[in-house]
């Protein structure tokens, strides 16, 4: 039996006869859609949720709260921000349920701060969760 060494060499040289050329990937990642996403400096709030909510007045009301301008943030889905690049501190706002907020803040690099509340569809109807993310911030300011 060939090891996978020979197997290999036999492989190439097999091709080389054929006119075959090999190519090796430096970076196969990027054929998969993954991509390295640099943040602007820019940028001081990083918002992870799965629906894009920017457009609504509550998330205006947010940005005000913290001081923000919308050219300020950066809203992401929780794959997406598994691929940031991150040159700066920024604040994240991670708007999932509890077990995947944990997941997702293994990828908050140089967090400031990191806010947490539910999906956006829960945050937006609940009371509680407005007064938690209020008392969050509040914290921090």
């Amino acid at each position: 039996m060939l090891s996978r060494v020979n197997y290999m060499d036999r492989r190439h040289l097999l091709l080389n006869e054929m006119g075959i050329s090999q190519w090796q990937l430096h970076r196969p990642e990027v054929l998969r859609g993954v991509v390295t996403v640099v943040v602007a400096s820019h940028i001081r709030l990083i918002v992870v949720a799965e629906e894009d909510f920017s457009q609504s007045t509550l998330f205006a009301d947010i940005l005000r709260a913290l001081a923000l301008r919308e050219e300020d943030c950066l809203c992401v889905n929780d794959e997406q921000v598994q691929h940031l690049e991150l040159n700066h501190s920024a604040c994240y706002w991670l708007l999932a349920e509890e077990a995947k907020q944990h997941r997702i803040e293994a990828y908050c690099l140089k967090a400031e701060q990191i806010y947490r509340s539910p999906d956006f569809a829960q945050f937006q109807s609940s009371p509680a969760a407005k007064r938690e993310l209020w008392r969050q911030i509040q914290q921090t300011q």
